[in-house]
């Protein structure tokens, strides 16, 4: 099976074949940046899998509309124009509390209730009533609301939605984990209109499900496998600079995602004179680092423009790459995906996506990430920043071994099948279809 093209359709019949209108599902995200616009895509095309029309709420409604009939295409949606409706929601004012944009309850009621009057002035414009709201980003509505009444006062409808920051379930109990529990909002979704709740990270659903006493449900970390016909002008570029070498790629170029050690390897693998080829791709977040960071950063790229390092691509001013498919094209020049994220507890697409082309992923141990490469011996896993180790996890990935010297033998296939859309899809037929009148 060619990875590109896998789960690409789905064996769920469409739900709009009882009587009456087909249901509406409210998809809201206040925020539109790194992962968000690709999620809101997913989950408009899982729904109108499911025979759903789709009210979107999001700052970019435009965007979102060209972003979710470009992926319900590639699925084989052909009616996805007429079944979605994407509008537009104001992000709000960051916190008083530390400018955070999820720092105080005040600030968190007033982004239910202005998704509340939004959606209201949707269903007003299309005459569909949305039959239930879904967060892709449920975080945005929880900081700091331990409140289980707000969403019967402000939407009064069922709703649900995935939970990304759920990792401080894995605390012991203490009155410490308690506060944690009222700042991360946990016992709003304790709410009687509540159906369910999503998690990437699967390590902490016993704990999740007793304190919010709602099913909590392992969603797949699915990514779009669309690929260009030919590789972009950016993966042609890569694959001339590489001459050959063996590469090992990153793209968003972010702190948590450990750019800085995979810096320090690339300068080492050049002193050492090794056969690789180190790419940083996406847009660098400069103000995600230190000011000596930045200086160490800017020392790096001044080498290689100057021509002194000749093993690395970064350019610190290049912009987001465009589509998913523009994406895939330069992620599948890579021969080892730079997983190792630092300071970070959660899944990542870019596993899933090393997987989808069966490219190892070097990751960081200890964490979700980390735990899924050792699971599925997809690669190989290290020591939160250490370079040196990092250096020998990328020679034995390139001779197929793992830390005991035993062939490693990547089961890509079992994890395609953990994380595929086709799995997001019964996930979120069953979400309709529990809403159905």
């Amino acid at each position: 099976m060619d990875p590109r093209r896998a789960n690409t359709t789905s064996s769920l019949t469409p739900m709009n074949a009882h009587a009456g209108p087909p249901p509406t599902i409210a998809l809201i995200d206040p925020l539109w940046y790194g992962h968000h616009p690709m999620y809101f895509a997913q989950f408009t095309t899982s729904f109108l899998k499911a025979g759903a029309r789709v009210i979107g709420l999001c700052p970019e409604p435009a965007e979102a509309t060209a972003d979710a009939i470009t992926a319900a295409a590639f699925r084989g949606i052909p009616d996805a124009a007429e079944r979605i409706s994407m509008h537009h929601l104001p992000a709000g004012k960051r916190s008083w509390f530390g400018n955070r944009f999820e720092g105080d309850p005040w600030r968190t009621f007033q982004r239910w209730r202005r998704a509340a009057n939004a959606l209201d002035e949707a269903e007003a414009l299309t005459r569909w009533h949305a039959d239930l709201v879904y967060f892709p980003y449920l975080d945005s509505y929880l900081r700091f609301l331990p409140v289980a009444q707000v969403p019967a006062t402000t939407f009064g409808r069922p709703w649900s939605g995935l939970y990304l920051r759920n990792h401080h379930h894995a605390e012991p109990p203490s009155p410490k984990r308690q506060l944690r529990f009222l700042a991360k909002g946990d016992a709003l979704m304790r709410s009687d209109l509540c159906r369910g709740i999503g998690v990437l990270d699967e390590r902490f659903n016993g704990s999740l499900e007793a304190y919010t006493g709602q099913p909590v449900v392992s969603y797949p970390d699915a990514t779009n496998t669309e690929i260009t016909p030919e590789p972009t002008a950016l993966a042609r570029t890569v694959l001339a600079e590489a001459r050959g070498r063996k590469i090992i790629g990153l793209i968003g170029l972010e702190k948590r995602k450990g750019l800085l050690t995979l810096l320090k390897v690339a300068v080492e693998a050049d002193r050492l004179k090794l056969p690789w080829f180190f790419v940083c791709g996406g847009v660098f977040g400069r103000h995600l680092f230190q000011p000596d960071e930045q200086a160490f950063i800017d020392g790096i790229v001044a080498r290689v423009q100057s021509g002194g390092l000749d093993n690395l691509h970064f350019d610190p001013a290049a912009k987001r790459i465009g589509t998913d498919a523009e994406f895939n094209s330069l992620f599948s020049t890579f021969n080892i995906a730079w997983t190792a994220y630092e300071g970070f507890e959660g899944s990542s697409g870019a596993l899933t996506k090393a997987a989808e082309f069966n490219i190892p992923s070097l990751a960081t141990a200890g964490e979700c990430i980390g735990a899924r490469v050792e699971r599925h011996r997809i690669g190989l896993a290290i020591p939160e920043g250490d370079p040196t180790k990092a250096l020998e996890a990328i020679r034995r990935i390139f001779e197929a071994k793992d830390w005991d010297d035993r062939p490693l033998n990547p089961d890509y296939e079992t994890y395609r099948s953990e994380h595929n859309l086709a799995r997001l899809d019964t996930i979120l037929a069953a979400l309709v279809a529990g809403v159905i009148p």
